[in-house]
């Protein structure tokens, strides 16, 4: 016991198994034998951003997924606003591929610059949906179901590529990023495919959280 308060107090190794600490007792961090915090979890990874009211989802059901090409009229875009003061998070996204077959191609994440994004025609302003479930969605970041992009906007990222035409898709196809993935102001970020989806093939839906620049 003596070594163990003596850790404590100097603030160097403390063994979290060994004592308890009572309610309102003041304490020192709990530390590892190479100086790591010792954490225990309470809740999810999200659960704060969600709890303070910024987390947030969109999806669309039923759409096809357009083909990259110049002009891209996409059906699934997140648009960040240059004076919006928060920088997106995508936490996830998911595909809901409700046909049995599609084409052979690749689904990706397709974004413009700050420039050719302010070009770009924002026709079908769209509404997210809070993640903490039935709460008004107070987000800074926008969710268009119909953008056109102004020029061939680039890659940034791959969701998923489809294989034969035979292939069936019984789950929804998910992708979660752990902070990989982060859309800054000014900037309009859009889902599409290398080759042309089926006609009304597809659900989407992604998951943000918004964090103060």
């Amino acid at each position: 016991m003596t070594d163990i308060v003596t850790a404590a107090v100097k603030g160097v190794v403390r063994n979290p198994t060994a004592a308890s600490v009572g309610v309102g007792t003041e304490s020192q961090l709990a530390l590892g034998e190479h100086s790591q915090q010792l954490v225990a979890n309470v809740h999810g990874e999200y659960f704060e951003v969600n709890y303070r009211g910024k987390l947030f989802t969109a999806n669309v059901t039923a759409v096809t997924i357009p083909a990259i090409a110049s002009g891209l009229v996409s059906v699934f875009t997140l648009y960040n606003p240059p004076n919006s003061g928060v920088i997106g998070e995508v936490v996830s996204v998911q595909l809901g591929d409700v046909l049995a077959s599609d084409v052979v191609g690749t689904i990706g994440w397709y974004s413009s610059s700050a420039a050719l994004t302010a070009l770009g025609t924002f026709t079908t302003l769209a509404s997210p949906r809070s993640s903490i479930v039935q709460n008004p969605a107070a987000n800074s970041i926008k969710f268009y179901s119909a953008y056109t992009h102004s020029g061939t906007p680039l890659r940034e990222d791959i969701i998923t590529a489809l294989g034969a035409v035979t292939d069936t898709n019984v789950l929804p196809i998910e992708k979660n990023y752990n902070g990989k993935l982060l859309l800054p102001p000014g900037i309009a970020m859009s889902i599409a495919a290398t080759a042309a989806m089926a006609t009304t093939g597809s659900d989407l839906q992604a998951t943000w959280a918004e964090w103060p620049v």
